[in-house]
């Protein structure tokens, strides 16, 4: 009889395997435009902090992490000023002293983002009443004689000594080359510039800037990044910089200026394109195009018309944006074309080409899009990028999906009941993907935590599992009141994901003190008691 159960329990936990759906993967928030204000400030004079944070599927939390000099790091929860705009303060500090940040931005999917790139061991940083030094402009279309640039800003009113300050691209990043130190005894006046070619010297430090884009960092003698920009592809004539001089305004400039003023720029303009675009309306959801602020400024879209071939061809007139039509640096800005006004248009199910354009009247953009569905949109993936997919998600006034995520797939691969106090109880978990899987929100547990009579047993903070990799979790033995131990004579647990779902329900039997429970091959649905315990690898060649 006891056989017979055991078999049922088997199938049941075979089936139910079966049944579990494979989880879309899902990105981590993207925090962008990460400033402080004032940039280089006084003595007691509290820093705002502002950034632009979103996530696909809705923020949780977004939280600013600081400490000074050597202290302990302080958590600051930051506020939304709208959906996308983060903002909190830093207190005043003493003179001279430094402070280093980050931001942490977490979504309804688990998933965590960090700003700067590297964070939490990489931090930005500033220094209480010292000079305020910035990238201020960089050219990327280098030849072998005039190479590619960086020119460095003082923006204080008081000398600047930059010895040991760095500059680098991601190679420097990750470490797979050395950071571009600059000479020692390089002082920047007051208002001064300093240019640094950042290639051609035949030091091991060279990186050539990618006329494609890239992100580049400046650091202080100290090693905290100081500045940290993303520029864009520019042509042969242009470069790109902060318009004027040491602003948070940065714009392709037309005319290069290489280690002079960019000039003052009068008002800045902000760069908007077409983003996403939904043709397939209903009466009470009607067409709709989404506008992208690719400024890292607001910007307003008052006397920006849209329009498609009506519009175009001169037989209807152009839609117009309305006047208070404001959109945050980073941020989206959806206008219902199918309005029914004089203007209003209905995009074709077939697709058709749509035109934004300026107030003065020049093209700003212009998209073809193809036929969709009414579950598809046509967006740009990432935002404001050139590179145009149907998207299967659609994600009006918000960030855009990826239209080929790749699929998650976790489960629990092999376990073990019989553990002692010095090695106590384990369930591995195997990452069937081809992307490695921050293991943050995910749970496992018993009936304990089935039932609800002691928490569910996450996992630390941080724990990742490679792709196609391994993960061991001890259920016992840590004190934490999740723990629990699994029965020598057999049990279910249960692996859940971030959002409360069930990755895995496994029903194990009981085993001896020299054999564990596992999937063979990983990741199958064949489960059997193992002779080999192959604790953290591949049971594949177990016995």
């Amino acid at each position: 009889m006891k056989k017979i159960i055991f078999l049922f329990s088997l199938s049941l936990a075979v089936l139910l395997l079966s049944c579990v759906k494979d989880e879309i993967y899902k990105s981590a928030p993207v925090i962008k435009l990460l400033s402080i204000s004032p940039q280089s400030p006084a003595p007691g004079q509290s820093v705002a902090v502002t950034a632009i944070v979103y996530d696909v599927d809705g923020m949780v939390t977004a939280r600013l992490f600081y400490k000074v000099d050597n202290g302990s790091i302080n958590a600051i929860e930051l506020a939304a000023t709208n959906d996308t705009l983060y903002t909190g303060n830093i207190p005043g500090q003493a003179d001279g002293v430094t402070v280093t940040y980050y931001l942490e931005a977490q979504g309804k999917s688990g998933k965590k983002g960090f700003a700067p790139a590297g964070a939490p061991g990489t931090m930005a940083a500033y220094t209480i009443g010292a000079p305020l030094v910035l990238m201020n402009e960089i050219y990327s279309r280098g030849i072998i004689g005039d190479p590619d640039w960086i020119e460095i800003y003082n923006a204080s009113d008081v000398p600047a000594d930059i010895s040991g300050y760095t500059i680098y691209d991601n190679g420097g990043q990750s470490g797979s080359r050395p950071k571009k130190a600059i000479p020692s005894g390089t002082v920047l006046p007051a208002k001064g510039f300093y240019v640094i070619a950042t290639e051609g010297t035949g030091d091991p430090s060279d990186f050539g800037l990618s006329s494609a884009g890239e992100t580049v960092w400046l650091e202080s003698a100290k090693g905290n990044v100081i500045d940290q920009i993303a520029f864009p592809a520019m042509d042969v004539t242009q470069s790109y910089g902060r318009l004027p001089d040491g602003s948070a305004n940065w714009q392709l400039l037309n005319t290069i200026t290489k280690g002079s003023s960019n000039g003052t720029g009068g008002t800045p303009v902000a760069q908007f394109v077409i983003n996403e675009i939904f043709s397939v309306g209903t009466a009470d959801n009607p067409d709709w195009i989404e506008i992208y602020n690719k400024s890292n400024f607001e910007g307003s879209l008052r006397n920006w018309k849209i329009f498609d071939n009506g519009g175009q061809g001169g037989t209807k007139p152009k839609l117009q944006f309305p006047d208070d039509a404001i959109v945050p640096a980073g941020g989206f800005y959806v206008i219902v074309v199918d309005n029914g006004t004089a203007a209003g248009f209905g995009l074709s199910s077939a697709g058709e080409t749509v035109w934004l354009e300026k107030p003065d009247g020049s093209l700003a953009d212009e998209v073809a899009f193809p036929a969709l569905t009414a579950s598809q949109s046509y967006g740009r993936y990432p935002d404001g990028t050139t590179n145009w997919s149907v998207i299967n998600s659609v994600t009006r006034g918000a960030a855009n999906a990826d239209p080929n995520p790749p699929v998650i797939r976790l489960v629990m691969n092999e376990i073990y009941s019989r553990g002692t106090t010095t090695d106590p109880d384990w369930i591995e978990i195997y990452n069937d993907s081809d992307v490695p899987v921050n293991l943050d929100g995910w749970k496992i547990y018993d009936n304990g935590g089935q039932g609800g009579t002691k928490p569910k047993k996450g996992f630390p903070t941080g724990a990742t599992i490679a792709a196609r990799g391994f993960y061991v979790i001890t259920t016992e033995g840590s004190g934490d009141p999740s723990d629990f131990g699994l029965s020598s004579a057999g049990e279910t647990v249960w692996f859940e994901k971030p959002d409360g779902t069930l990755a895995d329900q496994i029903a194990f039997p009981a085993m001896e003190v020299t054999q564990s429970y596992g999937r063979k091959p990983d990741g199958s649905a064949n489960w059997q008691l193992l002779n080999t315990i192959t604790k953290g690898t591949s049971n594949n060649n177990a016995k």
